[in-house]
């Protein structure tokens, strides 16, 4: 049985989500903490990771929307991708933190 490609996209989609949530309460509560660019980074680059993340996830959601690839398999799929994403960010808080 092959997965269609599709459920990878909502996965990213999942995942972007689950990404940009923490980068941008931290940009917007105006804390600094560690984003892709740097250990210890502005709140503004916090908040801008983060909201490229979410447009990342609207831009790819409206794509695949629009070519019709909507399945319950695929709302699965963006669970799955959120929620690993945020555990992945939860199990390592501490260390995210501490660093």
């Amino acid at each position: 049985m092959d997965m269609p490609l599709y459920y990878i996209w909502y996965f990213l989609i999942g995942g972007f989500l689950a990404n940009g949530m923490p980068h941008f309460i931290w940009g917007l509560s105006k804390t600094i903490a560690r984003s892709p660019f740097g250990q210890k980074t502005k709140p503004i680059v916090n908040f801008s990771w983060g909201l490229a993340n979410f447009i990342a996830a609207t831009v790819l959601s409206i794509w695949q929307i629009s070519v019709n690839n909507i399945s319950g398999g695929a709302v699965i799929a963006l669970i799955i991708g959120f929620w690993l994403m945020t555990a992945t960010f939860g199990f390592g808080i501490k260390r995210f933190l501490n660093s």
